[in-house]
């Protein structure tokens, strides 16, 4: 077993040598997404922040200098948002299937999580390295990031998107932007689940960073409305845990009735009272969502269930170090070690970072080549994810 480790961990170090950029940020994955992500890249550049912090620190600085100044319909950019990708020209050479509304060299903006996801990754840099010129780089950029935060969410209270920003090119704005499945149906401004959490990690992370900013008792209001409202219009009583998303129409809220992963990402933010945290941990430990490779995005008893879909019932390394991420700040130190031992099982069986794979219904891992849409390898995040894993760095 420690060979093994050994080989995995050796190949994991050069993947990411393998999609660094010239800029010393990762690309997203490869073949499809060599290209600057927000998401992705950021999520990659936190898993691997306790071995490369440079690595985190470049990503925020080229993100930075591509967050949006204007309102731009044609690409989602908005003041202050941070970027989904910017394609560059190699990206298309390699990927003659790349969606028609992405354009080489031109930031497109359309993710919700982006900009979250750079407050939070910011606010940990910070506070890791007490890097001072890099606060004086970043702190306008920071800024600009939290009034886009709380003008986006001001309409709802609750941080939304609308579904004539995303149609026809992504599922939702949320890291599952490829669940067609899950997502369909949705109209007018979409609140997904996730997206309230980080909100509020978000911005309880600039108060405490900045306790002296502007914003303060504004941020404070959004905290005590999250803390306030999240189960009165997310929370599936009959099923004891958290719906993915909801939908609103003047001023209706209509709830989707799926167990998902997503409320897992819940449980590293402090949005949560202890009981909901546990009704989250023992709902996704439960076998419909539960494999021995990890945790699957879609519960195997909905009608969508289809492990060979993109995001409807596969299993995602970030997804799964979200969770994880999760329950050790949570003390759920059980089953922390009971995910990690599944995950170290699936990639020395996968021997490949792959961007997702999947379980079938008899909990046999499925040819990466049977799957509907074929995975990237390496994936950044999924490398990232790996890493830390053997590692066990959170």
């Amino acid at each position: 077993m420690t060979d093994n480790f050994e080989y995995v961990r050796d190949s994991l170090i050069n993947d990411i040598e393998t999609l660094k950029s010239k800029d010393g940020f990762l690309y997203a994955g490869f073949p499809r997404f060599m290209e600057l992500f927000g998401r992705d890249s950021l999520i990659s550049s936190m898993e691997l922040s306790y071995l490369y912090p440079q690595i985190l620190k470049n990503t925020l600085i080229a993100l930075s200098k591509k967050q949006g100044t204007q309102y731009n319909n044609n690409t989602g950019e908005e003041p202050g948002k941070i970027l989904h990708e910017i394609a560059e020209k190699n990206s298309f050479k390699n990927n003659a299937n790349k969606e028609e509304w992405v354009k080489s060299g031109i930031p497109m903006y359309y993710s919700i999580d982006s900009t979250l996801l750079f407050i939070i990754a910011c606010e940990f840099y910070l506070t890791e390295y007490n890097d001072i010129e890099f606060l004086n780089l970043i702190k306008v950029s920071l800024e600009n990031a939290i009034k886009w935060l709380l003008n986006k969410s001001e309409k709802n209270e609750f941080l939304t998107y609308n579904i004539t920003e995303t149609q026809g090119k992504l599922a939702s704005q949320g890291w599952m932007d490829g669940a067609w499945e899950v997502y369909n149906g949705l109209s007018g401004d979409i609140a997904l689940i996730e997206i309230q959490g980080y909100m509020y990690e978000a911005l309880e992370k600039y108060n405490k960073l900045f306790p002296e900013n502007l914003f303060y008792n504004q941020i404070e209001d959004k905290l005590h409305f999250l803390k306030k409202n999240l189960d009165k219009y997310f929370w599936m009583g009959e099923e004891n845990y958290y719906s993915p998303a909801i939908s609103i129409n003047d001023g209706k809220k209509e709830r989707i009735q799926l167990i998902t992963s997503n409320a897992g990402h819940l449980l590293f933010t402090g949005l949560l009272e202890r009981v909901k945290k546990e009704s989250i941990v023992k709902r996704i430990f439960e076998d419909d969502m539960m494999t021995p490779y990890g945790i699957r995005t879609l519960s195997s008893h909905s009608s969508k269930f289809n492990p060979c879909q993109y995001q409807s019932g596969s299993i995602w390394p970030n997804d799964n170090w979200m969770i994880l991420k999760g329950l050790k700040s949570s003390g759920f130190t059980k089953e922390a070690d009971l995910l990690r031992s599944h995950l170290i099982d699936a990639m020395i069986t996968l021997k490949n970072p792959y961007e997702y794979y999947s379980v079938d219904i008899d909990d046999n891992i499925i040819n990466p080549d049977n799957l509907i849409n074929k995975p990237c390898s390496p994936q950044a995040w999924t490398v990232g994810a790996f890493l830390s894993i053997l590692d066990d760095k959170f």
